[in-house]
């Protein structure tokens, strides 16, 4: 009977690097806005013989090796059920730190790269870009962004569309990538994507468990606006100017009473504003106006003015999970 697990003989290994993973198992809509119920945290550890490199991963914050260490492991399993050498850890294993194991630089690299694949950024010209093999990044400029949404398996995504030079990309960010705050007009670079083609033929790039999304600049707008109706849809504010632009107030943003705006119409506003959501909000008229439109207390603005901060990347770590690499 064949098993993806093995005991091997004692096995001289180096540490080359350890990489914690936080990663969300649970996702939770509230108000409409999805968010992150739990959390994962892992950490991996890449060793190498100099010439197999060995995944170590285990739960918790607190890595199996330490980094730069050398080791002779007695009694471990061994599993390739991901497709790959990973080294586990029991009872019965007895790990001995050793003299410092000579590896070459390429062994050092190659071992890196388990941790964290290479993913080189392409101008989107390529004409095998969606035959390239591993991973890829591309930097451009949103296009189109949808509403992130929950899949059947709860888990978000988020589809954008995105111009690279002359080329158009749609492109599916999964999971926490889904769930950053992306407009219109932002130029974004996204690493590790990876080519599918849809069932219906189209070609798209997906986000996997390396990728990070990182927002290269916003363009945000201030203007002052009379205001002359108000509307509530699904917990969010929309404010209506007299060039009867809308421009929407997030719940999550601001709390305010609808029907006390109605009756100070029209509302004379300074407002900061990304393709007319709403970042900032400051009337120039009545206090009373001011208070009914008064920011939550302990929500991060966007606005950089605000000593609010653009989305952080989210970092990706090592995964087991063939399904998401």
């Amino acid at each position: 009977m064949t098993t993806p697990y093995s005991r091997p003989a004692p096995l001289r290994i180096r540490c080359v690097a350890t990489c914690r993973s936080q990663k969300a198992l649970t996702f939770v809509t509230h108000r409409n806005k999805i968010h992150v119920g739990t959390y994962k945290v892992t950490m991996s550890c890449a060793l190498t013989d100099g010439e197999t490199v060995y995944l170590s991963v285990i739960n918790g914050s607190d890595p199996e090796f330490e980094e730069g260490q050398s080791y002779v492991v007695k009694n471990f399993t061994l599993s390739h059920k991901y497709g790959r050498p990973c080294l586990f850890v029991n009872r019965a294993t007895i790990k001995f730190k050793t003299t410092p194991l000579a590896v070459t630089e390429e062994a050092i690299r190659t071992a890196k790269e388990a941790l964290c694949p290479l993913s080189p950024y392409k101008t989107g010209e390529e004409e095998d870009i969606f035959t390239h093999r591993g991973y890829l990044s591309l930097q451009g400029q949103i296009q189109k962004v949808e509403v992130a949404r929950m899949t059947c398996a709860q888990v978000p995504i988020l589809d954008l569309r995105i111009k690279c030079r002359s080329k158009l990309f749609d492109i599916a960010l999964w999971r926490e990538e889904a769930l950053n705050e992306l407009y219109v007009g932002d130029t974004v670079e996204l690493t590790h994507l990876k080519s599918t083609i849809t069932p219906d033929g189209k070609r798209k790039f997906v986000s996997s468990n390396y990728s990070t999304v990182k927002i290269i600049d916003r363009h945000i707008l201030e203007e002052e606006v009379e205001i002359i109706g108000v509307s509530q849809k699904d917990d969010t504010l929309i404010l209506l100017d007299s060039g009867l632009d809308d421009f929407v107030v997030p719940a999550h943003f601001y709390a305010g009473n609808p029907d006390e705006l109605v009756k100070q119409l029209p509302l004379k506003l300074k407002i900061r504003h990304i393709q007319r959501h709403v970042l900032n909000i400051k009337c120039l008229g009545s206090v009373k106006s001011n208070e009914s439109l008064n920011p939550l207390q302990g929500v991060v603005s966007l606005d950089p003015e605000q000593g609010g901060k653009s989305p952080a990347p989210v970092q990706g770590g090592a995964s087991l999970d063939p399904g998401q690499s």
